[in-house]
């Protein structure tokens, strides 16, 4: 059985590779990830549900997709994460679902 301790093990890992820089908040809405001459990683702490946040902003540096089409950089990133981490539930399935339709219905909004 995978653990919270094997998540966060394994993220920071592949930070580590990256040589990403990782700081943590309280609030998933809040992270974020900068890629350029440093990487940078804005995350919520982990758990089972938030994983996959976790590992959807590492998929930001990760994918290396820097299309001008911010539903392509997050479907990228999103996909990035999925095949990288070490367990993928429903409901990271639906947590990243979640997010793709809130960027759609942004981008309806804007025109």
């Amino acid at each position: 059985m995978t653990t919270i301790a094997d998540l966060k093990k394994h993220f920071l890992k592949l930070c580590a590779d990256e040589e990403a820089d990782v700081q943590w908040c309280d609030v998933p809405s809040k992270a974020l990830a900068l890629s350029g001459e440093l990487e940078f990683i804005l995350t919520p702490h982990i758990t089972a549900e938030i994983g996959a946040v976790t590992m959807h902003e590492l998929g930001h540096i990760k994918s290396r997709d820097q299309s001008t089409d911010q539903i392509g950089r997050e479907r990228a990133a999103w996909d990035w994460a999925r095949r990288n981490a070490l367990m993928w539930t429903p409901h990271m399935a639906g947590y990243a679902a979640a997010s793709l339709r809130w960027y759609e219905a942004q981008r309806r909004r804007s025109m």
